[in-house]
């Protein structure tokens, strides 16, 4: 399906990201996976390559106003220019709403926001310059649209991330570019596998209209929809994928 594509995977390291890059890759895809652990991205692209598939790592740090353009310019330089792009990277600074400080707020919108704004314009850049199509997923959240406590940067920032997903699909349309969001609800990753465990998080459980939380393939066929070429009216698109969760916060 993504044969001859070239993607990038930011947060690829582990969690969803990982995920990402995997399924991505086993559709064809050849993928740039970012991240600030390249320790773990040498493993992905290990684990890529012995299946058959194509990747390279790169350094990225979101939180530096710099990095964007260095990984679109390394890509594009090693790899080629890409063709998808998938906002993984973000996040959580948990902390009541009087209690955030502003290096939580900095930190926050600066991973969560500007990085994802300013690749997404490098490659929108690259495409309209080079007369080419192109597919951009940003990951928000199923709170997106809804709040919790202790979590008000986050729900801010993926907020944020669901009109910079519509913005840039009305302005870049017309270019052939489509620009989607994937919102997931409560994924069960190598960062939050304990708290499921605990009683608090039996607890949290138990509100949910299924009584669990998802695991990061369980995001796979979302992905690949949003990325699939023949998904071409698919634009602008927030897509929630949560089980239900939403409905029960």
């Amino acid at each position: 399906m993504l044969d001859g594509k070239i993607a990038v995977v930011t947060g690829a390291s582990s969690g969803l990201g990982y995920q990402f890059a995997l399924t991505l890759a086993g559709q064809g895809a050849a993928v740039a996976v970012a991240a600030r652990s390249t320790g773990k991205l040498d493993d992905l692209v290990a684990r890529i390559t012995s299946e058959g598939g194509q990747a390279q790592a790169f350094g990225f740090d979101a939180a530096d106003p710099a990095a964007p353009d260095a990984l679109i310019a390394a890509v594009s330089e090693q790899m080629g220019t890409p063709d998808i792009l998938v906002n993984n990277a973000g996040i959580s600074r948990p902390a009541r709403a009087h209690k955030a400080t502003l290096k939580d707020f900095e930190q926050t919108m600066a991973v969560n926001v500007r990085a994802p704004w300013r690749l997404s314009q490098l490659c929108a850049e690259r495409w309209i310059d080079e007369g080419r199509e192109g597919c951009i997923v940003n990951v928000s959240s199923m709170l997106s649209t809804r709040v919790a406590k202790g979590v008000s940067l986050y729900t801010m920032s993926k907020a944020a991330i669901r009109h910079l997903t519509a913005g840039h699909a009305l302005e870049w349309g017309q270019h052939g570019i489509r620009v989607n969001a994937l919102c997931p609800g409560y994924i069960r990753t190598s960062i939050n596998d304990e708290f499921w465990d605990t009683d608090q998080g039996k607890a949290e459980l138990a509100k949910l209209p299924r009584r669990r939380v998802g695991e990061p393939k369980d995001l796979d066929s979302a992905l690949l929809f949003l990325v699939d070429p023949r998904s071409h009216f698919v634009n602008g698109e927030a897509l929630t994928v949560d089980d239900a969760q939403s409905w029960a916060i």
